[in-house]
């Protein structure tokens, strides 16, 4: 099909995603799926489904690399109207927790909190170090953060 964009009037053509990752750092993919309501058939790999897909409730898991029970996964979602749309019901309400705003005010507080501590604490951490030296960046690329994902999340694009 092509490259789309955006690609939400896509995903709310389809009825279920599928994701056959066999690494995953976080699957923006199944986000952006379950946001349009889909719930999603993915490998269970390291670090990403598992903690966004709560596995027979919004979504199914299955073991990387096997291709039969994708295959099973697919069909059973696919042979059960009830559950798909229960699922796909399910995703778009558990999507709320991603909700690129809601993120931007969590990592908003996070920086002030660290900020805020200051001098106060004398253990020295590389973390503790980057936030204090560059705590006035971080907090105008935190509030930047907020407000370009409010303005995503209000107009369907990015201010």
């Amino acid at each position: 099909m092509g490259p789309v964009h955006p690609l939400e009037p896509e995903w709310a053509k389809g009825s279920i995603a599928v994701v056959t990752s066999d690494r995953e750092s976080f699957g923006m993919t199944i986000v952006e799926a379950m946001r349009c309501g889909l719930p999603v058939v993915s490998t269970d790999c390291p670090h990403g489904p598992r903690e966004i897909i709560e596995d027979g409730v919004d979504g199914l898991l299955v073991p990387v690399g096997d291709e039969g029970a994708i295959a099973g996964a697919l069909l059973t979602l696919i042979n059960d109207d009830e559950l798909r749309r229960r699922a796909g019901t399910a995703a778009l309400k558990a999507s709320g927790r991603f909700d690129p705003a809601r993120v931007a005010e969590r990592h908003e507080a996070l920086f002030t909190e660290l900020a805020a501590r200051g001098g106060r604490h004398r253990s020295r951490s590389v973390l503790r170090d980057v936030v204090h030296r560059s705590r006035g960046s971080v907090l105008d690329a935190a509030y930047a953060l907020r407000y370009r994902a409010a303005g995503l999340v209000r107009g369907g694009r990015a201010v």
